[in-house]
């Protein structure tokens, strides 16, 4: 068998494992509303000054900020179980 049957990691990496994965999707589909925002406000006031650097810097901790604390219930409360069969 190539493939490990039990998790060989630790309960640590267990945790940190399913906050990335989480962490990953919503920092995704956050970052792509926001683009969706962003475009909205350029095609619907065409004449207003667009985002600044800064603006947009703030956005994305933002972003990073909310993705973590929706993703930290996740990792706090994943379990690793130990099923012994045979």
């Amino acid at each position: 068998r190539f493939v490990s049957s039990t998790w060989v990691f630790g309960k640590l990496m267990c945790h940190i494992s399913r906050f990335v994965q989480y962490c990953s999707v919503h920092v995704s589909v956050l970052t792509l509303a926001a683009i969706a925002l962003d475009r909205h406000q350029v095609i619907m006031h065409p004449l207003k000054p667009r985002m600044s650097m800064v603006k947009g810097g703030i956005c994305i901790i933002i972003i990073w900020v909310m993705a973590s604390c929706f993703s930290l219930p996740h990792a706090i409360y994943q379990t690793l179980t130990r099923f012994y069969i045979g």
